[in-house]
């Protein structure tokens, strides 16, 4: 099973998938049944992954100066201190939804959450190397992939819920989503007011 996750053919297949068919191929993840120790490992290396990148994207942009930057949070500019963000980010999001899932009557595990997140930050890593390389060539195209991304991110992480939970019911797992998100905004506020005056 091992050597079909680190196949080219089965991570395209799979990327395809999630974007075109996001129920189905959140079945196909679920269907591996991959340890919980080694879904943590690959969280906090995306999580680690994606920070560098995204701090790097805001510093190699065309459009940054020194003033521009200057009105960036620090947390934004530090990969050490994204990446904490993040990661505290992403763990509440995985303990929340598998919570707040079961808490309205669906069957998902946390380990279930955890894989399809998992997922989602091997995706968001690709994307934003993407970004990276349309801002410099091309930042428009860059920011407008960007948008489409976000919106279609909430669309597949909607048939993520509804499908790791077995709602069946994607408006259901949309209100699912909403509940997260409130208490995720207010928990990651306090995360970034700590870690902004830490910099301070």
């Amino acid at each position: 099973m091992g050597c079909v996750m680190m196949s080219r053919e089965y991570f395209i297949g799979l990327a395809r998938e999630t974007l075109f068919a996001p129920r189905s191929a959140a079945g196909r993840i679920l269907a591996l049944n991959l340890p919980s120790q080694g879904l943590w490992m690959a969280l906090v290396l995306m999580t680690i992954l994606n920070a560098i990148v995204y701090s790097a994207t805001i510093h190699l942009s065309p459009t940054s100066d020194p003033t521009a930057l200057a009105m960036v949070p620090p947390v934004f500019l530090s990969p050490l201190l994204f990446s904490v963000a993040l990661g505290g980010a992403l763990v509440l999001t995985v303990f929340a939804l598998t919570w707040v899932g079961r808490a309205m009557g669906g069957l998902g595990t946390l380990v279930d959450v955890l894989a399809l997140i998992t997922w989602l930050q091997v995706l968001r890593l690709a994307l934003q190397l993407a970004v990276t390389v349309l801002m410099l060539i091309a930042p428009f195209f860059g920011g407008l992939l960007v948008m489409v991304a976000a919106v279609w991110g909430l669309v597949i992480l909607v048939a993520f819920i509804d499908r790791a939970h077995g709602f069946g019911n994607l408006v259901k797992a949309a209100g699912v989503l909403i509940v997260v998100v409130v208490g995720i905004v207010i928990g990651l506020s306090l995360i970034l007011g700590v870690l902004g005056a830490a910099v301070f």
